[in-house]
């Protein structure tokens, strides 16, 4: 990979976690706050917001470097294209280094996309590595997640009535990658509910698996579906593993395997990463 790449690439995450505009957004949140009421309108404070507003400012940035939105609220994620974080953004990056120079045989899969942004990544990769032919599977309800139907996701409600912010539509996430100019034949969609669609998917290798789906339900499917696909020395990135669902999936489902637990590599508060076994 030239350096020209590597360039790419940089900026691509930077795109995709909106830190170029990153002004932009905490003034929508200022304008926002104005006709709310909770804020008084001020041209200055517009016009000069990273100094008027220097510690919320602060904060946002380190919140495109850990995921994490501004005051902990959802409302306010904004017009990034991904919501995991430069860190989450970055390991993504080696892992995929790691399956292709080991010469890791499969497709890229995602769970769980939201706005598209990890696909969009892996997309931008495989530009600047033509010699890779691989397909990204781009898998999501595109309707937010199911209400809560098992026991263990009781009181963890992420469906769309409760969060609507989390629903993002197949073509929203069709035109993200338009707008990089990534999309091409090698991205592959799959509408629906991750029960009736990852048994059915179009794949017999997976050299990256990363799931992105929250609830214990939305885990355990993927892994069901998934996991016995992906080729030895693949990698699974988990991406909720600080929710207590998801966890719990993950312990649950090599239990029942009678497999050990996987030595789990930590990135940032939620998201790790693991190898398949030889």
């Amino acid at each position: 990979m030239t350096a020209r790449d590597d360039l790419y690439l940089d900026l691509l995450k930077r795109s995709l976690l909106n830190c170029v505009y990153l002004d932009n957004e905490l003034r929508i949140i200022y304008l926002r706050n104005c006709i709310g009421g909770s804020e008084l309108f001020d041209s200055r404070v517009l016009h000069d917001i990273r100094r008027e507003r220097a510690e919320t400012y602060a904060e946002m940035t380190a919140g495109r470097a850990d995921g994490r939105f501004l005051g902990r609220d959802i409302r306010n994620a904004g017009y990034s294209h991904t919501m995991i974080g430069r860190a989450r953004l970055d390991m993504l990056h080696k892992c995929l280094d790691k399956v292709v120079v080991d010469g890791v045989p499969g497709d890229f899969v995602e769970c769980g996309v939201w706005r598209g942004g990890s696909c969009i990544f892996m997309a931008g990769y495989l530009k600047v590595n033509p010699a890779e032919k691989r397909r990204i599977f781009v898998a999501d309800s595109f309707d937010g997640l199911p209400a809560p139907s098992f026991e263990q996701d009781i009181g963890l409600d992420l469906s769309k009535v409760v969060y609507p912010e989390l629903a993002v539509d197949d073509e929203t996430v069709r035109e993200n990658f338009r707008v990089y100019d990534l999309d091409s034949n090698a991205v592959v969609f799959v509408k629906g509910w991750f029960k009736d669609t990852l048994p059915q998917l179009q794949t017999c290798e997976i050299a990256l698996l990363r799931l992105d789906g929250d609830l214990y339900e939305s885990t355990m499917d993927s892994l069901e579906a998934l996991y016995e696909k992906v080729s030895p020395g693949g990698i699974v990135i988990i991406d909720d593993y600080a929710i207590e669902q998801c966890r719990l999936a993950v312990e649950d489902y090599f239990a029942r395997k009678s497999w050990d637990l996987p030595q789990m590599n930590k990135v940032d508060w939620t998201g790790v990463w693991f190898r398949k076994a030889a």
